[in-house]
């Protein structure tokens, strides 16, 4: 019932996101950047996402090919930090896609979007091509194969240290997924050393709100 009263109200909420940290277009370290195939929380300070939202259904899923054209997102505003792709080189970490680009594959412009390095975080490629990669397969298949809609969030919680172009380097690596039948919550360190089965790393709403800081709907 809850869920469903969830998926009744996104319809009317503008691009079908709610706003899980008060971001507005006015604040450097919560600014609110609205695109055509996701919505982002922006840390102007940082120079990374504090999260990014987006709705997942079938029609967002077609035949285009991923882009791989990495690039500076210069229509964040003049003043705040803005990655480009020299920031990850030779880091030994993953320009790791928040929205990423298998979610975006109905048209060249939405797939290139994901393609944003605001969207990206550093991740472990153990992390980024491992069980981060199996649980965006699994909401894909719940999308094919069930003809499910899906509300989804993704960011980094803390740094343990940082690129050397100064880019955090997140503690943690975030997913909440909202779909009519369930709601998950998972919590991935962002380590070398990790299991492939993304399940393991399920946590409850509660943990999620308290590390983000974040109100989940």
């Amino acid at each position: 019932m809850i869920l469903n009263l969830l998926f009744l109200l996104l319809s009317y909420v503008p691009v079908g996101v709610p706003n899980i940290s008060g971001a507005s277009t006015v604040s450097t370290t919560n600014y609110l950047a609205v695109k055509k195939g996701y919505v982002m929380s922006y840390n102007g300070v940082e120079g990374r996402a504090n999260w990014v939202g987006w709705t997942l259904k079938s029609s967002d899923l077609g035949p285009v090919d991923r882009s791989n054209r990495f690039r500076e997102d210069l229509d964040l505003p003049r003043g705040f930090k803005r990655v480009d792709d020299d920031d990850y080189r030779e880091s030994g970490y993953d320009r790791g896609h928040l929205c990423n680009s298998e979610d975006r594959t109905s048209s060249d412009a939405l797939n290139e979007e994901t393609f944003l390095m605001s969207n990206m975080l550093p991740q472990t490629p153990e992390l980024n091509r491992g069980p981060f990669k199996f649980l965006e397969a699994y909401c894909r298949k719940l999308v094919l194969k069930k003809g499910q809609s899906l509300l989804i969030y993704s960011g980094g919680i803390g740094a343990k240290g940082r690129l050397a172009s100064g880019v955090p380097i997140p503690m943690y690596v975030w997913k909440a997924v909202y779909s009519p039948t369930e709601v998950f919550y998972v919590l991935f360190p962002n380590e070398r050393t990790l299991s492939k089965n993304w399940n393991k790393y399920r946590v409850s709403k509660d943990r999620l709100e308290k590390m983000t800081g974040f109100q989940f709907p």
